[in-house]
């Protein structure tokens, strides 16, 4: 009996139809990863299954080797034995963690009355079984990333049998550095050993096939292929999602300027301490490290826009105290910052495209106390065609575009402003693999054209083919610094579990280079 059989699934929008027959057969245990470009079909695949599309007439749907009837009411998946965690976790930051996850369903005493001790050392117990030591009274706000991540499955978990039913993770560690995603891993398998299947939507295909045991491929709506994990190789799968092979997946790299155009002078913020570095017109520089170590602090700090407490920062010919620096000066200076956090730092989910786009160019287009909506259009349009946006509609919400198609936007947006340094942190993470092949294009042409570059990111194979020199933090300290043909996976994870090996000199306040 499998645990979960869908046939014949199609979805039409007005005169599109963007699901075409799709299939879908898991059995108790099993890990299913679901892949494709943004706009594949597997979101939609996934609201039908959850209640929130109605499909076209004549698909079938089981769940447990039960029937479901097509469409699935909203809000009744649980019933049958299907439960979800979508990448933005649907957590109330403000609650408790027992609230959070007992909502809708606390047991109830004589009276009426909620059992609170009960109910706490009830949600503890569930959140032990995955290493979470959270107190269950403490706002959800307080736990880090992949904590939030395991309260949202032991809250799924509570909506489905002791042993069964499926799970759908959509894009579970989208927004967690690589060393909480085993963490999160480890959770998962353990869930999927109860007999729990699972259907794990991600972009990232080292995880797919580090996890799942088989993997479907979605292209244009119709599943294309289903495939054991064990042996195949990523390349094969890149080319089934795409349908076809890429030569290239990494822009070549050009050399660097020698022009220092912006330099940092004994940083410190919240974890960052006494870090020094400099970036040079048309040079990509990276920051890395493990989780913690400050890599991840240091453009915000650069920018204005995080904690800083020493230190200085030298940028369009002048020199400031970090602590004094603020983002309107830093853009002043020819900065700009794309956040990691789309959701929340980067874009504004509930504006339009527009909007987001044109706001830090807004001024110009202002004239006699008016905004010249016309030249905001064209600008912004301009902008989308440049950056290949799908669509290239300025007039959708941004939350209306997908991940992919959304960092492109927002990386469009500073570059419009030919910026002199472009900081980055984490520009590929959440996006398909073609949308990020694209984003790495821009990236580079941006070097190109004199910008100076700087990527602060986990993602250690992105870095070891986009960079000139990479920098690794270790204790919110360098650790060492890699330049040319000694940069490599390998060489910066040593860097980021033993320090400084034989790298390359690390910039100093007096500026020695590489």
């Amino acid at each position: 009996m499998s645990a979960l059989h869908a046939a014949g699934i199609s979805k039409t929008f007005g005169a599109v139809r963007v699901l075409e027959d799709a299939a879908l057969t898991l059995q108790p245990g099993e890990i299913r990863a679901l892949v494709g470009r943004n706009g594949s079909g597997k979101s939609t695949f996934i609201k039908i299954l959850a209640g929130f599309h109605e499909p076209d007439p004549g698909g079938t749907l089981e769940v447990g080797g039960e029937a479901v009837d097509l469409p699935v009411r909203l809000g009744s998946a649980q019933r049958h034995g299907l439960s979800f965690v979508h990448q933005d976790l649907a957590l109330v930051d403000e609650g408790s963690v027992v609230d959070n996850v007992l909502v809708g369903r606390f047991a109830t005493a004589a009276g009426g009355r909620i059992p609170w001790r009960r109910e706490r050392r009830r949600v503890a117990e569930a959140l032990a079984r995955f290493g979470v030591e959270a107190d269950p009274r403490a706002a959800v706000s307080e736990l880090g990333q992949v904590d939030r991540a395991l309260v949202a499955i032991a809250r799924s978990l509570l909506e489905l049998p002791e042993a069964g039913g499926v799970l759908v993770l959509d894009e579970p560690t989208a927004f967690l550095p690589d060393e909480d995603v085993e963490r999160l891993f480890a959770a998962v398998r353990e869930v999927a050993a109860t007999g729990t299947a699972v259907v794990y939507v991600s972009h990232r295909l080292d995880e797919v096939l580090a996890l799942g045991h088989t993997v479907t491929v979605l292209r244009d709506g119709r599943v294309v292929s289903t495939e054991p994990t064990a042996g195949l190789p990523k390349e094969r799968l890149v080319e089934l999602i795409l349908g076809q092979e890429l030569e290239a997946f990494y822009p070549s790299l050009a050399d660097a300027g020698s022009e220092r155009v912006l330099e940092a002078n004994g940083l410190r913020g919240a974890v960052v301490r006494d870090v020094s570095l400099w970036l040079a017109a048309g040079e990509i520089v990276g920051v890395t490290g493990l989780n913690g170590s400050g890599f991840d602090e240091l453009p915000y700090l650069l920018f204005g826009a995080g904690d800083a407490r020493a230190g200085t920062v030298t940028a369009g010919g002048t020199t400031r105290d970090a602590a004094d620096l603020r983002p309107e000066v830093a853009i002043a200076a020819g900065l700009a910052l794309l956040p990691g956090d789309r959701q929340r730092r980067s874009g504004v989910q509930d504006l339009r495209v527009r909007e987001n786009v044109s706001l830090p160019a807004l001024r110009q287009f202002f004239r006699g106390g008016r905004l010249r909506h016309g030249e905001e259009r064209r600008a912004v349009r301009s902008v989308l065609e440049r950056l290949t946006v799908t669509p290239p509609d300025d007039r959708l919400l941004l939350s209306q575009l997908s991940g992919g198609n959304q960092q492109k936007a927002l990386l469009g947006k500073w570059l419009q402003l030919a910026p002199r340094v472009l900081l980055l942190h984490e520009p590929a993470q959440g996006v398909d693999v073609l949308a990020k092949r694209e984003l790495f294009v821009q990236i580079e042409q941006a070097a190109q054209g004199g910008a100076a570059v700087l990527i602060a990111s986990a993602e250690a194979e992105d870095l070891v083919h986009l960079c000139h020199r990479v920098l690794v933090l270790q204790d919110g300290q360098a650790a060492g610094q890699l330049a040319g043909g000694e940069i490599s996976e390998e060489r910066i994870a040593e860097l980021s579990y033993r320090g400084d090996a034989g790298s390359s000199p690390i910039p100093t306040t007096t500026g020695v280079t590489t």
